[in-house]
């Protein structure tokens, strides 16, 4: 009897762990589970996201493309974060053209790019940066991601972040809403 529970017990610790992704990884994340959530589908059908309930939702489409923006208005912007999940038409190729007018617009936009890198993020190429600088008088932090969906389609993120403190922990948090989508395209 002892060995059936072991290895009941077993089987659960083994279900329950869960792989730890490679952005997970990188900002070195402990699990986040967000409760009471909804589920949001862009106009499109391109994407579902799962959102707690209490935060604030809007959508937008255009020809091209589909997006949520999303945020938990109950806590101070410096508390939170801004998150824009976006699905578009067009081709991404992360090559030097790219990378060039990537560091272009955040130049232009006064902000200096402190951490970067290219990964898998469900299953997509994906490269993912980092920016830094002031904005409306706070400090800034904008993580962003662009994943390559197809040969005419990619996902992007951008998570804004007010103000310096847990910056780690709202990206973290944002990380794990952005591993449950779930893409319909």
């Amino acid at each position: 009897m002892k060995k059936f529970y072991l290895l009941f017990l077993l089987i659960i610790v083994i279900v329950s762990c869960k792989k730890q992704s490679e952005l997970s990884k990188e900002f070195n994340c402990n699990s986040v589970e967000l409760k009471n959530l909804k589920t949001y589908l862009d106009f499109k059908n391109n994407f579902k996201l799962h959102i707690p309930t209490n935060w604030k939702t809007n959508k937008y489409y255009s020809e091209t493309q589909s997006e949520i923006f999303t945020a938990d208005t109950t806590k101070q912007l410096t508390e939170t974060y801004i998150l824009n999940t976006s699905y578009a038409l067009g081709t991404v190729n992360f090559d030097s053209d790219f990378y060039q007018k990537t560091d272009s617009i955040i130049i232009q936009n006064n902000f200096k790019k402190t951490k970067y890198g290219t990964t898998t993020f469900m299953k997509l190429p994906t490269f993912w940066y980092i920016v830094e600088g002031e904005k409306n008088g706070f400090p800034y932090h904008q993580f962003n991601i662009i994943a390559k969906k197809s040969e005419m389609a990619y996902f992007s993120a951008s998570v804004e972040i007010y103000g310096d403190l847990k910056v780690d922990e709202r990206i973290c948090e944002s990380i794990s809403i952005l591993e449950k989508i779930e893409f319909l395209q």
